[in-house]
């Protein structure tokens, strides 16, 4: 690591980025995304052989919704453990006849074996690595943060390339919170590294232009500033909304974009919770959000999409499963959403949250899909992740 000015750390990854005392130099870094996808129809078992040794891999094929899929990655020392493809919370909403496969921590493979239940047609693999890495500085003024705003992790932070981002921002009042899950491996090594890949996979792969959360959080409470909103002076947190307080319409829910903030936790949480940290994380930017949108964390008010009209009344901090027919955010994670919400009324109130300690993770008892009553169509200006 070096020192830039008085005091920004460089290195490498995320938490080598550190702002500390009065500087007023900051560094902002961009990581290319190397990618490689190679398409081919797979009947029982087929190795793709990587260009490269790559950190992240998603599969997508046509059609074939409920195919099983599991996928083995080769290191170095031959192909390892098949795991399941796990179906990615965004792309369900792309509709374009295609099955996306959630992102995958692959090491650093250099083959993928794709293992199938049944013919799948048109079946790509994406390889994904960092590549290129640019570190600028700029200069600037002002705190850290407003009173009461959580650390958020810019884009910058993360490296991010902004090269990707081709979806024109737009902003709405901030109604709704609604949570996720990624579907992302557990007790990841390098979260920024997976949420560049997850921008690559959303931004470009399922052409929504850019990374469909507005906010994500690491296990280890980390904030990262996902969907763009606008420049932000240095020195300052993004908060994910314009000059006037309207939040940024991102890609995480059909049909419920518009006016609502979705924030994921990185992980899968079907059969597990988020650590302590994680929840800390979580319910901080919940915390924040609410309190600055006069939200009531507990309450169930009317929605309004402020571009299609459509009406209903849900939970004011909800899981993805509340508004569309998905796992998201994950049975066990969802089942201590109760718990969630009062402890967000607790950090807004002032009172010491009452579960300073991870909830408990129940078994989650299997249960079907949500079917959510029928919305109008959505119409291209209503956000993305189904509702571009």
């Amino acid at each position: 690591m070096r020192l830039v000015g008085a005091g920004v750390v460089v290195g490498s990854g995320v938490s080598a980025l550190q702002l500390f005392g009065p500087t007023r130099v900051y560094a902002r870094v961009r990581i290319k995304t190397r990618a490689h996808e190679e398409e081919r129809d797979v009947e029982g078992e087929s190795v793709f052989a990587l260009p490269f040794n790559a950190s992240h891999v998603a599969v997508h094929w046509e059609g074939n919704h409920d195919a099983l899929v599991q996928v083995a990655f080769d290191t170095g020392a031959g192909f390892g453990v098949a795991s399941t493809v796990l179906h990615d919370e965004v792309g369900e909403h792309k509709n374009d006849g295609r099955t996306y496969g959630a992102v995958m921590s692959a090491g650093s493979a250099s083959a993928v074996r794709i293992i199938a239940d049944r013919p799948l047609p048109r079946l790509r693999v994406l390889a994904m690595v960092d590549g290129e890495r640019t570190v600028t500085h700029e200069t600037g003024g002002g705190v850290l943060a407003a009173p009461n705003m959580p650390a958020v992790i810019s884009r910058a932070g993360w490296g991010c390339d902004e090269s990707l981002m081709t979806w024109p921002p737009e902003f709405h009042p901030i109604q709704k919170l609604i949570t996720h899950h990624t579907a992302t491996q557990n007790r990841d090594p390098d979260p920024a590294a997976t949420i560049r890949s997850i921008y690559y996979y959303h931004a470009v792969t399922q052409t929504w232009g850019d990374i469909g959360y507005n906010f994500l959080v690491d296990e280890s409470g980390r904030i990262y500033e996902g969907r763009y909103s606008r420049p932000y002076p240095a020195g300052t947190y993004p908060t994910g909304e314009d000059a006037i307080g309207q939040g940024v319409t991102g890609a995480h829910a059909l049909q419920f974009n518009s006016g609502t903030v979705g924030i994921a936790l990185l992980g899968t949480l079907t059969t597990q919770d988020t650590t302590v940290a994680g929840r800390s994380g979580i319910e901080k930017i919940l915390a924040w959000k609410a309190s600055t949108h006069a939200i009531d964390p507990k309450g169930s008010n009317r929605y309004t999409n402020p571009v299609t009209g459509a009406r209903t009344t849900f939970a004011n901090i909800a899981g993805h499963r509340d508004v569309n027919a998905t796992e998201c955010p994950g049975g066990v994670f969802y089942q201590n959403l109760p718990t969630a919400r009062s402890d967000v009324a607790a950090i807004i109130s002032g009172t010491p949250s009452p579960s300073p300690t991870a909830a408990p993770s129940p078994t989650p008892t299997p249960k079907p899909s949500p079917k959510p009553t029928p919305r109008p169509s959505p119409t291209p200006s209503d956000g993305g992740g189904g509702n571009h």
